[in-house]
């Protein structure tokens, strides 16, 4: 399986902070035992208030940059990780300083970036806030593209959303090739959460070619109310309705599995380690047997694997040809 947002570079850098390494451990095990070929390691970013609360007193400190945050983060999970394939983001861009940082990021092997997290920055605003992306934030986001990151649109609010479609397109117009992906949306037809993708943001997405990682947090699979007496196999269905949902719209061979995987966040509030409905183990094994039955092994296959392997493969393609151009921007 290759799971499209799990936040292991913050573990990373949380467990550097902390001189502890014993949850980067448990993972690099769990990946082991249960075929987790590849992931996209993210570096999360909220607010200072918020990640004094919810990460460590000393997460974000602005006598170190992002950028050697980011180093350090990246060479831990590099050791823990040895035999997975990564690709690394940034959520929430708000601290990097500028096209200059973005730069040295995407030197140091930054492979992709989400512009915002739930709240307005400098650059867009998340699903919490009203606002679009900002002009510091088109330049932010031309600069990924020209440096070939991979743009996730995940956590941008509709205003945000709809301007990052316009200034991909652009680009696509202009002949980039943009990797454009949502790596931990789900349909907000099925499940009314303002983080989720209404149908009209689907058909955006199909239009510039990008891809959706459905993700199995309950929370955004089915309102609360109805989610309260639902037993795990009505969980279940519901996450499969959202595969069924957004694969008839974008295609699925555009579909990918994320779990946003939120244990490492119990000490700070217990539900966050309570909200997939899907494990590495019942992703290997249940929804894998479940996604045959309902689509056949090819497809299945697809979702759970070669989708995602696809973007991995694009967005290195990029790389590979932005280091021949010797992009400076």
């Amino acid at each position: 399986m290759i799971d499209t947002h799990y936040d292991l570079l913050s573990i990373a850098y949380i467990a550097h902070l902390k001189n502890d390494y014993s949850y980067l451990e448990q993972i690099s095990q769990y990946f082991n035992e249960k075929n987790v070929t590849g992931v996209i390691a993210n570096l999360y970013f909220m607010s200072e208030k918020e990640m004094i609360e919810e990460l460590h007193p000393n997460y974000y400190n602005k006598d170190v940059s992002v950028c050697r945050m980011f180093k350090i983060a990246k060479e831990i999970l590099d050791t823990y990780l040895p035999n997975v394939d990564i690709l690394y983001s940034i959520e929430g861009a708000d601290y990097i300083r500028g096209c200059k940082e973005l730069q040295e990021l995407y030197q140091e092997g930054l492979d992709a970036l989400i512009l915002c997290w739930n709240t307005k920055s400098k650059y867009a605003s998340g699903n919490r806030s009203s606002e679009g992306l900002t002009e510091a934030g088109k330049i932010l986001l031309n600069c990924a593209i020209d440096l070939g990151l991979g743009i996730d649109l995940s956590h941008a609010n509709k205003h945000t959303f709809y301007d990052m479609v316009e200034v991909i397109k652009t680009a696509q117009k202009e002949g980039k090739d943009v990797c454009a992906y949502a790596s931990h949306s789900n349909s907000r037809t099925l499940c009314s959460r303002d983080r989720n993708l209404d149908d009209d943001q689907l058909e955006k997405i199909k239009e510039i070619n990008g891809l959706v990682g459905v993700f199995s947090n309950k929370n955004f699979i089915v309102d609360k109310l109805e989610r309260e007496s639902m037993t795990s196999k009505e969980l279940y269905q519901k996450y499969l309705e959202h595969i069924d949902h957004i694969g008839n719209i974008i295609d699925f061979s555009n579909v990918m599995c994320a779990t946003d995987d939120m244990d490492f966040c119990k000490e700070a509030d217990y539900e966050y380690g309570e909200v997939a409905i899907y494990n590495y183990s019942s992703i290997a094994h249940t929804l894998m047997s479940q996604l045959k039955g309902k689509y056949g092994e090819t497809i299945a296959y697809k979702i759970i694997y070669e989708n995602a392997n696809k973007l991995f493969n694009k967005i290195r393609k990029q790389r590979k040809k932005t280091e021949r151009k010797d992009v400076s921007l």
